[in-house]
């Protein structure tokens, strides 16, 4: 990879048959996403122990720097990564386009930040976001300095690289993290922690994907098409994910913002574990099979069925016990964000219905819907959550947020159907048995919690009660509801019951 004598099965995995797309899907898959939730509980842990540490006013700041970081990244946004990934061949020149790309990508981001720090510390009044965020500006410098090779092997469905990669940044972000806040008992701990992160992977890729960079946009043809769309569709879409905040930060105190922003960062966490990571596996998997209708159409519903059932419990249970999650693991300073968990955890159970369609809309390179997606979406959050928010305050946002998604997965769901071309029944319904087993284990949970389990008890306790009670009822429906319906043999849990079968079979007669 570091010439252009390198043999061309490497620059160009496209060339190897892949025999088994489904298979070599789960795998990539079943690895990012064991490596995405072990990252994610290393960033729950830090934040468990900031939340103890720090006040909320300093989460607070925080939210509001990193907003512009956010929205400056997704300005400048060029999803080079997903570029290659579709790209049917990549050699040596793309890769290096991809790096120059990236890099001044990085440096625009750092100076622009530069430039907006004053004027953004003044319309705000708190002259240390002037500070922070010229710090914060490394991060995404940083980032647009990393490795673009890593694409060569997540078209081979091969992801380990980017993991071990991860890993290694989310977990000196923790130490860097723990570390400033127990000496310091400032924000720039969270500050530290993100510069940190983005040093680490990108010192790391190079190592790892053994990818030697040179300036060159000899390529740019390859990336201008694709390139339009998508970075629009990722401005409106930060826009659409940090706009609240940017507002409230306007309405609010900082200890009102900052334990909204610590209740939204903890609903987060289930779906950049599980949902995010899942789907670059998919992009690579849908890529492979667009040729094929039925096997793409196959595809998909296996995924959006699946990941649905996984985030769904999870979801139900942070918003059913938000009470005992904040007093257990964040502590009574953290009152305040109760209600807004409860709240901001029905939005990621509705957009669950329509998982994929990011995948499925780059995987059929029509990336014009992707814009028009994230414009109709803008279109409809900005006005609704500014007026709720003005009259309501965090609250207003926070319903406001459940509308908002409740309308985009009905239109992400069309979409979905227009391009797979199936049925609007299928298509609406195909999450049914998942959402009533949900419904039934939520029933569940709430009449342990007021009818059954003792007030008294320790809050830990009623924690891993109420929450073992509500996955065993979940389990238990979704089972009962499968063998009701036919137990046919190409749902989501006849794998499973398959798999565990299996598993029983090999361990029965060493017992």
């Amino acid at each position: 990879m570091t010439d252009r004598s390198q043999p061309e099965s490497l620059l160009n995995p496209g060339h190897e048959a892949i025999a088994d797309t489904g298979a070599k899907t789960a795998r990539g898959a079943a690895f990012l996403l064991g490596t995405k939730l072990a990252g994610r509980a290393l960033d729950f842990i830090s934040l468990v122990v900031l939340t103890h540490l720090l006040r909320p006013a300093d989460f607070g700041v925080v939210s509001l720097a990193m907003s512009v970081i956010y929205l400056a990244e997704a300005v400048f946004e060029l999803p080079l990564y997903q570029a290659l990934v579709v790209l049917d061949l990549i050699d040596k020149d793309h890769l290096d386009t991809a790096f120059t790309l990236s890099f001044l990508r990085g440096f625009t981001i750092c100076i622009v930040i530069l430039l907006v720090s004053i004027p953004f510390s003044i319309f705000y009044h708190d002259f240390r976001l002037f500070p922070l965020l010229m710090a914060l500006s490394l991060a995404p410098a940083f980032r647009g300095m990393q490795s673009p090779g890593f694409a060569l092997y997540a078209k081979r469905l091969d992801f380990s690289r980017e993991c071990a990669i991860e890993l290694l940044g989310k977990s000196c972000a923790m130490v860097i993290a723990v570390l400033v806040a127990f000496t310091t008992r400032s924000y720039w701990a969270i500050a530290a922690a993100t510069i940190t992160s983005s040093v680490a992977s990108m010192s790391v890729s190079y190592v790892i994907s053994a990818y030697r960079p040179r300036f060159t946009l000899s390529r740019w043809n390859d990336f201008r098409s694709f390139l339009g769309w998508s970075s629009g569709a990722q401005i409106l879409s930060a826009i659409n994910w940090q706009y609240d905040r940017l507002i409230l930060g306007r309405l609010v105190s900082a200890q009102t913002l900052g334990a909204f922003s610590i209740a939204s960062d903890l609903v987060a966490i289930p779906s950049q574990a599980i949902a995010v990571p899942l789907s670059r596996p998919l992009l690579s998997a849908l890529v492979a099979s667009r040729d094929n209708l039925d096997r793409l159409r196959n595809l998909y519903r296996l995924s959006n069925t699946t990941i649905f059932m996984v985030i769904l419990p999870i979801f139900i249970e942070m918003s059913s016990l938000s009470y005992e999650i904040v007093h257990t693991i964040l502590g009574p300073k953290w009152e305040k964000s109760v209600t807004y968990i409860t709240l901001l955890a029905i939005p990621p159970i509705i957009a669950g219905l329509a998982e994929g369609i990011g995948a499925l809309v780059m995987a059929f390179k029509k990336n014009h819907l992707y814009m028009r997606l994230n414009s109709l979406e803008f279109c409809i959050k900005i006005p609704i959550i500014t007026g709720v928010s003005f009259f309501f305050g965090a609250i207003g946002a926070c319903w406001a947020r459940i509308g908002v998604a409740f309308i985009m997965m009905v239109v992400c769901l069309a979409t979905t159907r227009s391009l797979i071309k199936t049925s609007y029944t299928e298509i609406f319904f195909q999450n049914w048995r998942t959402g009533l087993a949900g419904i039934i284990s939520c029933l569940a949970i709430e009449s342990m919690k007021y009818d059954i389990l003792p007030s008294t008890w320790p809050g830990l306790a009623r924690l891993f009660i109420l929450g073992g009670t509500g996955i065993g009822t979940y389990i238990l429906a979704l089972l009962i509801l499968w063998y009701l319906n036919g137990k046919k043999a190409d749902d989501i849990e006849a794998k499973i019951v398959g798999k565990c079968l299996s598993k029983f079979r090999k361990i029965q007669p060493q017992s």
